[in-house]
């Protein structure tokens, strides 16, 4: 398990597409990785005093030559961390400041039969609530949390138009399960994990 981060050169024409589009993001990511590679990736565009970097969780190691050609800096080739290391240390009753970019959505029943339809949450409330439902089920408690930022990001997927509602997390939550813990942390939170939603990341209190 990995966990890396890259910088995003901002003097070059490239940034604006990454920045606007989860869908070119996505793209690079998957190109730092070989193409037999089917592992999921979790990823979100975080700022660090001021300037974009890119932050991946990967099970395997990825290759950055491509992003940093495209988007980055040549002489920059990122960091890579193993992560291992960190779920190996995770216990119960530990606390951790968290960060979460999440898409928080519920499914709407269409009838007998029918798949639901999938639409976002709104209200800040809403969006909250939608956080402490999955906390009971990933294995941690929130002590406590708030919306830092909402957005709406567009973009075209295979000729068609998606539009995803994502709000960013920040809190300090408590272990519960360290075992579910770790599953979370590998495999993300809620739904479009593509597209740089579901990536929890820890940092010390």
């Amino acid at each position: 398990m990995y966990l890396s981060r890259v910088k995003i050169n901002t003097s070059i024409r490239n940034t604006i597409k990454i920045l606007s589009s989860p869908q070119v993001v996505h793209a690079a990511v998957e190109a730092s990785f070989a193409d037999s590679d089917q592992t999921r990736k979790l990823w979100r565009i975080d700022y660090y005093r001021g300037h974009p970097y890119m932050l991946l969780f990967s099970q395997n190691k990825p290759d950055f030559v491509s992003f940093t050609k495209q988007f980055g800096y040549p002489d920059m080739p990122g960091e890579v961390h193993d992560y291992q290391k960190v779920l190996d240390i995770l216990q119960n009753g530990q606390q951790y400041r968290f960060r979460l970019c999440a898409n928080p959505v519920y499914s709407i029943k269409q009838g007998e039969g029918q798949r639901g339809k999938v639409v976002p949450h709104i209200t800040i409330a809403q969006q909250e609530g939608w956080l402490q439902g999955k906390s009971e089920k990933a294995g941690f408690m929130l002590n406590e949390f708030a919306i830092k930022q909402r957005s709406i990001k567009k973009f075209t997927r295979q000729h068609k138009r998606v539009t995803l509602s994502m709000a960013t997390y920040e809190g300090v939550l408590k272990i519960e399960d360290a075992e579910v813990f770790k599953v979370t942390l590998i495999q993300g939170i809620g739904r479009a994990k593509s597209y740089g939603c579901g990536l929890l990341t820890l940092a010390k209190l």
